[in-house]
């Protein structure tokens, strides 16, 4: 799972207060995506011109008799389009796969400051943590954020544009073949220290509202979750926050541990020690 090492103070975490953009990509506004009552009542997200640009692909991922046929559908068009297989100036062409890979390294690297960049472009969410604490969008933290999420070394080859159908892809593929877990599926986070995590509200000492970062991972396996803290939160996940997970993509090889990558907000969170 993506590392965050926390090297702010806990007390400007407790004092943040967060910032959403009034613009976004998707349907409905970022304030109500992030809210704990839209988990509730999870209505379905699309991001604007997606499906009107690349409907013809996503149709034929929905008519595949497996996940296999669909990721072959899926990578194929993705090389067509992006030109992956090519190489400029003798280097590969930037590549949401590069992203990913980057991101279940290090969720603090340059790859997930792109990535966490585009969760903000589409869906209007602001990071509150890369490296450190980001206080607010006017902070020397938020700057540094900025310019790593620009890094044109990555940032290149309409690299917001492929995590756009990567993030539809998943949508598909969860619509497609596990529509009998929707519309919420139960994931894991392993933690070592409650209190590096923005909670909303405290029900009783195992329940909690957190608030989690923009973009951050989770794990279907609850003993996975253990390996990366004693203490286990659970969340009910709406399928329409799932960025990505390694089983949409059984052709290419990912370092993950059951990894799902799942868009920020507040979500009910029950708290167990392992």
């Amino acid at each position: 799972m993506g590392v965050e090492k926390q090297k702010s103070s806990i007390s400007r975490l407790k004092d943040l207060k967060r910032f959403y953009h009034y613009s976004n990509l998707i349907n409905i506004p970022t304030y109500m995506f992030v809210s704990n009552e839209y988990n509730l009542n999870v209505l379905p997200i699309t991001i604007s011109g997606v499906w009107e640009y690349y409907g013809e692909i996503f149709r034929a991922i929905q008519k595949a008799d497996s996940i296999e046929n669909a990721c072959g559908v899926f990578t194929n068009a993705m090389d067509t389009l992006f030109s992956l297989s090519e190489k400029h100036n003798g280097k590969k062409m930037g590549s949401y796969t590069r992203l990913l890979k980057g991101w279940l390294f290090d969720s603090n690297s340059i790859e997930g400051a792109v990535m966490k960049g585009w969760v903000e472009s589409r869906f209007g969410i602001t990071p509150f943590y890369h490296k450190n604490i980001i206080p607010d969008v006017n902070s020397e933290e938020y700057y540094e954020y900025m310019v790593e999420k620009m890094d044109s070394k990555h940032n290149k080859n309409l690299i917001f544009h492929q995590l756009d159908l990567l993030y539809t892809y998943t949508q598909c593929i969860l619509k497609t073949f596990y529509a009998d877990k929707l519309p919420k599926l139960t994931l894991y986070r392993g933690v070592n220290d409650l209190s590096e995590h923005l909670v909303v509200k405290e029900y009783d000492k195992t329940r909690l509202c957190i608030e989690q970062n923009s973009l951050v991972s989770f794990t279907s396996d609850r003993d996975i979750a253990s390996q990366f803290g004693d203490y286990i939160l659970t969340s009910e996940i709406p399928f329409t926050k799932i960025v990505f997970f390694s089983e949409v993509l059984p052709s290419l090889s990912f370092v993950g541990e059951k990894e799902y990558l799942v868009l920020g907000g507040r979500y009910d969170t029950v708290v167990t020690y392992y």
